[in-house]
């Protein structure tokens, strides 16, 4: 998966909100072990782009690793130059 791949020069600033505004209501729902693997992946390419996670707060962004595993950032790469 690769890092920062979303960027405001390659996407527009309100679908920050579209994306952030999703993560209370996946946090129920992988907390009811619904779509689980959907939204780990979700969480896992959110937090890989600095666009969408430097809109979510600290405890948004704890509440989401905490359904990862602890080395999930090794799966991140750098986009090719």
């Amino acid at each position: 998966m690769y890092i920062n791949a979303i960027t405001s020069e390659n996407t527009e600033d309100s679908h920050k909100e579209v994306i952030t505004s999703q993560i209370p209501d996946q946090l129920a729902q992988i907390g009811e072990g619904e779509n689980v693997e959907a939204i780990k992946y979700h969480f896992k390419w959110v937090l890989a782009n600095d666009f969408y996670k430097d809109e979510l707060t600290s405890e948004q962004i704890s509440d989401m690793e905490a359904h990862l595993p602890l080395d999930y950032q090794a799966d991140y790469v750098d986009l090719p130059e």
